[in-house]
């Protein structure tokens, strides 16, 4: 499926909000509303598939980390994938080709989003918001590695519960002029069986090499495990940003 954009609500004036969910975890239309951006708002599709397309893993993992099944530490790859014990480590194994492949169409479609969002009025004219959750925020980090023969005034970046890597952000610093927000939960069992293999800003604060290049008041990170559903129900309490995003977009850091 190639990249599309869907408007949710459009307005002449305020910012522009780019709202790019996950593996399947689309919001729906009257879910970003009720978050009272102002402005206008799209949605961003992009081939990101769908839970069922990664086989049993998802559903046997959420269910294995219930009953004990030993993963790393949150925001780590799983090694030794395939030493778990029966149809669970199978299961894995199958899910980890489907997510490679997946977080693949994420890098590749983040890198066709900058020239796909000429397609919005006014964009090099109003202030524009990007937040992604899960794979999604892999989309935004390409699109922002992307973006150098555009030209459009990028404000914050809000990550949410992402499988973006936590490292590596200094050198984006320049492509937007507001915050990075990462809204993060420590106990989010799906980020922490996903086959990556450095720590995710899903499950821990983006981490600041250089003061210079992304200052300390840019960055704003927020442990919001206690709003999240149980993480027993490893999918719901993943999924369940969409529902507090937007109390933070408009707070401060000290908020």
């Amino acid at each position: 499926m190639p990249i599309t954009l869907h408007t949710i609500a459009e307005s002449n004036s305020g910012p522009i909000h780019l709202v790019i969910g996950g593996y399947r975890s689309r919001p729906t239309a009257n879910l970003l509303r009720s978050a009272g951006l102002a402005g206008s708002t799209y949605a961003v599709h992009w081939a990101s598939g769908r839970w069922s397309e990664a086989g049993a893993s998802v559903g046997v993992a959420a269910r294995g980390i219930r009953f004990g099944i030993p993963a790393l530490k949150a925001g780590r790859t799983l090694l030794g994938i395939g030493s778990l014990a029966g149809g669970a480590g199978g299961a894995l194994v199958m899910g980890a080709g489907q997510f490679r492949h997946r977080h693949f169409c994420a890098r590749r479609d983040g890198g066709l989003l900058p020239a796909m969002l000429r397609e919005i009025p006014g964009i090099t004219k109003r202030p524009l918001i990007l937040y992604g959750h899960s794979l999604g925020t892999v989309v935004i980090r390409s699109a922002l590695e992307s973006l150098d023969e555009h030209h459009y005034r990028i404000e914050d970046v809000v990550l949410m519960g992402g499988m973006a890597s936590r490292r590596g952000w200094e050198p984006l610093a320049e492509r937007f002029a507001g915050r990075l927000i990462n809204l993060y939960s420590p106990r989010d069992s799906i980020l922490s069986i996903a086959p990556v293999w450095d720590r995710v800003v899903g499950t821990g604060e983006v981490h600041r090499a250089c003061e210079k290049l992304l200052t300390g008041d840019r960055v704003i990170n927020h442990n919001i495990s206690g709003l999240l559903p149980h993480p027993l129900n490893a999918v719901a309490h993943h999924s369940g940003y969409w529902r507090h995003f937007g109390r933070y977009v408009n707070r401060d850091e000290q908020s």
